[in-house]
Order: C-alpha cells, then sequence, then structure tokens
C-alpha cells in the first residue's frame, strides 16, 4: 500500500485560462505546504487531466480520518489568506472529497491516476460491493487501486453551505505507470453491480507534482539553520 494514512482528502477544479499560470503557482508555492504542514497531514499529490480545459486534481493523505476534522485543520479552512481567497472564489465546478480509505491494494506510485467516481445507493459499502475493480490491477502498468469512500457531511467545496449534491459518493483511484496507461483504464471501467449504485464519471490525470511532510520539514529546518552540516 502505498497510502501511509486512512484519511484521504481530494479536491478538484478547472480555473479561468488567465488565471492559471497565478494559479499554479499558488498551489506549488503556497497552497500545497500550508496544507501538509497541518498535523496529521502525511503528503499531497498534485495532478492535471489530459484534457482541455485542463482540470486539476490534489490528494492528500492523512494518518486517519479524524485529521480531515480536526482543530488544526478547521482553522486553516477558517483563516485562508488572501492569494488563496483570490483563487477560490475563482474555481470553476469544484469539487472537495473527505474520506476514509477503505481497501488499497499495491505498493508502487503511478506517474496517472484514473480517478472513478461513483454513486452508491443507500446503505451500500465499497467493499466487498466493489471486488470486482481490483482485476483492474491484472491490467498491464496499473499499479495500485485505492477506494475511498466519502463523508456526505464534510464532502463539499469550501464555498458551498448546506446540502451539495454527490456529497456521499464513493471514489476509486487507480495507478498507473504512466497517463496513457489511466487514459485507457479509464475508456474502458465497467458499470459497478446494480446492487452498488452507479458509474459517474472516469477521468484520466498525470501527475505534476507531489509533497511529503517529512520533505518539507527537512525543508524548514535547512532554511532555519542553513550553515548547517
Amino acid at each position: 500500500m502505498v497510502f501511509g494514512g486512512t484519511g484521504i482528502l481530494m479536491s478538484s477544479m478547472q480555473v479561468l485560462a488567465q488565471e492559471e499560470d497565478d494559479f499554479n503557482l499558488w498551489f506549488d508555492t503556497e497552497h500545497l505546504a500550508e496544507r501538509v504542514a497541518i498535523p496529521g497531514f502525511l503528503e499531497a499529490r498534485r495532478y492535471e487531466s489530459l484534457s482541455t480545459p485542463v482540470r486539476y486534481l490534489q490528494i492528500y493523505n492523512a494518518v486517519d480520518f479524524e485529521a480531515l476534522d480536526s482543530a488544526p485543520y478547521r482553522a486553516a479552512l477558517a483563516h485562508q489568506t488572501p492569494w488563496s481567497l483570490h483563487h477560490i472564489a475563482r474555481f470553476i465546478a469544484p469539487t472537495r472529497v473527505v474520506g476514509r480509505l477503505v481497501h488499497s491494494r499495491g505498493q508502487t506510485r503511478g506517474a496517472g491516476v484514473a480517478l472513478v467516481r461513483l454513486r452508491p445507493k443507500e446503505g451500500a459499502r465499497m467493499m466487498p460491493s466493489l471486488e470486482p475493480y481490483l482485476r483492474m490491477l491484472d491490467v498491464p502498468g496499473v499499479v495500485c487501486a485505492h477506494f475511498v469512500e466519502g463523508d456526505p457531511e464534510l464532502s463539499k467545496p469550501v464555498t458551498v453551505t448546506g446540502a451539495h449534491p454527490g456529497s456521499g459518493d464513493d471514489y476509486i483511484i487507480i495507478e498507473c505507470a504512466g497517463a496513457d496507461v489511466a487514459q485507457r483504464v479509464a475508456s474502458q471501467m465497467d458499470q459497478p453491480s446494480s446492487s452498488y449504485g452507479e458509474l459517474v464519471e472516469v477521468a484520466a490525470y498525470r501527475l505534476r507534482t507531489d509533497l511529503t511532510a517529512y520533505a518539507l520539514a527537512r525543508t524548514r529546518q535547512d532554511q532555519a539553520c542553513p550553515h548547517r552540516g
């Protein structure tokens, strides 16, 4: 398993073309580090879609689900920087998923992912209902699969209050050796069993960058003690 914890936070959005360069600068140099620095967060990965306009996907891994509703995380949401507020207000079709990793198989990170969004019927559970999807690991180039159960109370964009459509959706993150494999997997995805629910969408992404809490801490330590060693 290549995720170190069981708390999963995902967000995705499109952005205005004229904002894209500044958006990526903000995310890569400020926002990603802010989130990874929150206690309980372990790492973050950023992806970009293979389509036009580009859609961006972020996957954060935390020690457990509780870290995603902790006081430090809620404080970060309540005290966004001016740069953050500028871009968050301009997201196009944003999604935000706060969930639990209920099953994971594989040991290698992928350079691309196929993100599968599923809408379960009331009372349906991912496992064992979605176990047939593990057959994707037999496809050459597919290296890992993670099953994430979204929390319907917390899974909504930060700009939304009240109920939000699809907040209780579940997700499968299929990690692949390359974006081309992810695209091929996405094009071949089947509907789940009728007893579970329905397939909402599948999208392929390529890895843009990642950041671990360990690397962030080491960088900040080096900056604080530039002459160490």
